[in-house]
């Protein structure tokens, strides 16, 4: 069976990707530009990334590394108002690991340092969450109920599957911040965790 454009109905090759031939594609282009629609092509966006070619964002585009080029066209584009969203989506996606990071540095580093929290070489369990309250050392000296920082824990599991393990060794095996041993965690980690993002 005989695969035809979707527009006008004309035979595409088996081999043709997408559903319109490239007139059609074409007209499709045509009257995105009438309609205002900026765009951006490979060496734009390539110089916008700070990427030395283009082929780089091709790369990084076939991957899904990138917000998707416009469908349906056989041309390297990509609307500006796709790019900034795309943008504005990882700027959030960054706060919030920043946020996450930030507090489970300062969960790990009120564990590792305190004495009464911190039994040797054991995990940290579910303290580095800050769900429960703990019994610590006070800045007086003596032992009290202490409130750790709250972090969301599906956010925390995302961002360790994204950090590298080659920058956190530490991490490597690891799945879930509550199986870090007290042997695992030091002042190093905790600084490259709260400098990373």
């Amino acid at each position: 069976m005989r695969r035809l454009c979707s527009q006008c109905g004309t035979p595409l090759n088996q081999y043709h990707p997408g559903n319109l031939c490239y007139a059609c594609q074409e007209k499709r282009l045509e009257k995105m530009i009438a309609d205002g629609e900026d765009f951006i092509d490979a060496e734009g966006y390539a110089d916008m990334l700070g990427l030395d070619s283009s082929e780089q964002l091709k790369r990084l585009a076939r991957k899904s590394k990138l917000p998707p080029r416009i469908p349906v066209i056989r041309k390297w584009l990509w609307r500006k108002v796709d790019i900034e969203d795309w943008f504005k989506q990882k700027q959030r996606a960054g706060d919030v690991f920043r946020k996450t990071a930030m507090g489970i540095a300062s969960n790990l580093r009120r564990c590792y340092n305190d004495p009464v929290i911190r039994p040797p070489s054991d995990t940290i369990g579910s303290k580095v969450y800050g769900i429960e309250l703990v019994i610590g050392m006070t800045a007086m000296g003596l032992a009290r109920p202490i409130e750790l920082t709250k972090i969301d824990k599906p956010v925390a599991l995302d961002m360790l599957k994204q950090l590298p393990k080659k920058d956190f060794p530490e991490l490597i095996g690891i799945t879930d911040w509550a199986d870090l041993t007290y042997d695992r965690i030091n002042e190093d980690l905790i600084v490259r965790l709260e400098a990373y993002f």
